[in-house]
């Protein structure tokens, strides 16, 4: 009877063990083929292993994420919903699925209170940016800005954080405020496809108000100015840009111009620091400072274009020991 029973045990135990290699070797076949892009067969996989595992909340995130992925938005809440009433191991990335997929749909409210829950117990950068970004499409621009700052001093080098901190500033209608944070964004990501229309955005904020209307005359519409205290800096880039287009700039390359008025433009707001605290203040100025008094604002310009060709390039290679600076301070 003894030996019944053992041998029992012994068949009930290998046949666990086996169906416990089989549903990780299925999750894991899954998350590879998800990995290449192949979602649909991913999906199958994820499907195969909760025959097994029906209450995995590992894999109902798996395929909530693939299903997000082909835009099933639908399947995607159904499968992030039971991968958060089941345990505690993948809230946080299922909360960021569900946030997202309710968005998608429409279901701004819901999503919404989905990302209020889940900042109250995880401080993550990437659920403060999602609430921030659903609340920006929301038309809720003083919201989405305070989560964004969260996001940002949560982490720092999540470059869409800054890009959408400066495209709540452009809706304020705030030029510098809107520059400064996506100087930073280049910073982080100088040369993808993104970075090559946000860099034609942040030329094109050097240009707002000045207009060459004949050989000889220039029109500058000041902006009006606000108590944020970039005031001087509006001035100087209006200014900056009306001597740019005079004859004695001719000569002169787009990046070259282009370094020059950052070199005006970070200056004139180092100096403005003195006398002016605040977030744009304390971390954007502060670094942009740091570049004029290390003589960085030149290969800085540079890097921040590699998405506009080769000559931001030829720049670098012609000046390697003036970049090494640069790239040294950057790699601290």
């Amino acid at each position: 009877m003894k030996n019944f029973l053992l041998s029992l045990f012994l068949i009930c135990f290998l046949n666990m063990s086996a169906q416990d290699s089989d549903f990780n070797e299925l999750v894991q076949n899954g998350i590879a083929l998800h990995d290449a892009g192949d979602f649909d067969k991913a999906i199958a996989e994820y499907q195969k292993a909760l025959e097994i595992q029906p209450k995995s909340s590992l894999v109902h995130y798996e395929i909530a994420y693939s299903y997000f992925s082909i835009k099933d938005y639908e399947k995607a809440e159904e499968h992030a919903e039971k991968s958060i009433n089941l345990d505690s191991q993948n809230l946080l990335p299922s909360y960021i699925v569900l946030g997202n997929s309710l968005d998608m749909q429409g279901k701004t409210k819901k999503a919404l209170k989905v990302y209020e829950k889940a900042i109250k117990k995880f401080k993550n950068y990437l659920l403060l940016y999602n609430y921030a970004y659903t609340n920006f499409k929301a038309g809720n621009v003083d919201a989405a800005e305070a989560a964004v700052l969260d996001a940002i001093e949560n982490n720092a080098s999540h470059a869409s954080s800054h890009l959408l901190l400066s495209q709540i500033m452009d809706q304020k209608g705030n030029r510098i405020a809107a520059m400064l944070p996506l100087y930073y964004f280049l910073l982080l990501e100088p040369n993808s496809e993104r970075a090559a229309r946000e860099y034609r955005r942040l030329t094109g904020y050097m240009e707002l108000g000045v207009k060459k209307t004949s050989e000889k005359s220039i029109d500058v519409n000041l902006p009006i100015l606000d108590n944020s205290g970039f005031g001087p800096a509006e001035l100087l880039l209006s200014m900056q840009k009306a001597t740019h287009i005079t004859e004695g700039n001719v000569q002169k390359s787009k990046l070259e111009l282009f370094a020059e008025t950052n070199q005006s433009l970070f200056s004139i707001l180092s100096e403005l620091q003195e006398d002016h605290h605040g977030f744009y203040w304390d971390f954007y100025v502060s670094l942009y400072t740091d570049f004029v008094n290390a003589d960085l604002v030149e290969p800085f310009s540079y890097f921040i274009s590699l998405s506009q060709g080769d000559d931001a390039l030829n720049w670098i290679s012609a000046n390697e020991e003036h970049f090494d600076q640069f790239k040294n301070w950057f790699e601290k």
